[in-house]
């Protein structure tokens, strides 16, 4: 049962000159993750999943199950450009005591309807575990049809979605066609406003920072308490984690912060296309104290 209310979009930590995964950094991360009692997404964008061989996810996986043994639910990503991968990579995983699959709409190929509905149809049928469809123009081309999600509603494995659709016209739409499926948001930022809508929790990039201040966050803005002044500084916090492609502004921040030790990314992506961390580290300042206000 994927039941968090928080899952943190994990980042993946890499060495300095980004040839191998930084696993003391990575177990930092997942272990703050696990004592607050975040759920975690591994192998997403933030994640830099395109950028990971094979080799390095198994590798990954093995660190958090088998090495670290966490308690909190780990949803793993499934290739969303290469059908054959994806399907081998269910296969792989389906072995795996892991709680779910996050399957992003096909990237690139930009299908219609029926190809999409296919592709999802598949993946599904071929994975032993739930699986949360996930919403994401900006990157797939092409937005989670409403009608795909109408076509897989009664899917058993079949049991949310991420929408990551930039506002919540898009979740509305999710809600009108298929009422039994969960809604996650998928943006930082939009949480309160996708919460009055009736999303159940939050897919954050923002929480790998600030786990405890987000999850206080997610939680004052399910109960309708999120208001003035502090909406709008939640607001711009998330929204400054956009002032570059994701996930560069959250890597820094956390190199920033002492949390990884360095803050590489992988081409096509470059830490220089961040040209200020100012504005984070303000937000970080003020955003931290909210930690205390966490009430569990």
């Amino acid at each position: 049962m994927l039941n968090q209310i928080l899952y943190t979009a994990c980042v993946t930590p890499f060495s300095q000159d980004g040839k191998t995964i930084d696993c003391v950094s990575l177990e930092k991360l997942v272990r703050e993750q696990d004592l607050v009692g975040n759920g975690l997404i591994i192998f997403g964008s933030t994640g830099e999943a395109l950028s990971l061989s094979s080799q390095e996810k198994q590798e990954i996986l093995e660190l958090l199950i088998s090495k670290l043994k966490l308690t909190t639910q780990i949803v793993v990503g499934i290739p969303s450009h290469n059908f054959s991968a994806a399907l081998e990579w269910i296969e792989f995983c389906n072995q795996l005591p892991i709680n779910g699959y996050l399957m992003t709409t096909p990237i690139y190929t930009k299908p219609g309807i029926i190809g999409q509905t296919r592709w999802f149809e598949m993946l599904l049928e071929k994975s032993q575990h739930p699986a949360i469809l996930y919403n994401i123009p900006g990157r797939a081309a092409v937005k989670l049809h409403a009608k795909t999600v109408q076509n897989l509603a009664q899917h058993p494995r079949f049991v949310a979605i991420k929408d990551s659709g930039g506002a919540v016209d898009s979740m509305i739409d999710y809600q009108i066609i298929a009422p039994n499926i969960a809604i996650y948001c998928g943006d930082d930022y939009l949480m309160p406003a996708m919460a009055a809508e009736g999303a159940i929790g939050l897919i954050s990039v923002a929480s790998n920072a600030w786990p405890k201040a987000v999850r206080y966050y997610v939680k004052k803005a399910l109960n309708r308490e999120l208001k003035g002044d502090a909406n709008k500084i939640w607001w711009k916090a998330c929204r400054a984690l956009s002032s570059a492609s994701n996930p560069i502004p959250i890597k820094a921040l956390l190199k920033e912060i002492g949390h990884i030790e360095h803050d590489t990314v992988r081409l096509p992506l470059c830490r220089e296309d961040l040209r200020s961390l100012d504005e984070l580290i303000s937000y970080h300042e003020t955003i931290s104290t909210l930690e205390e206000g966490n009430d569990g």
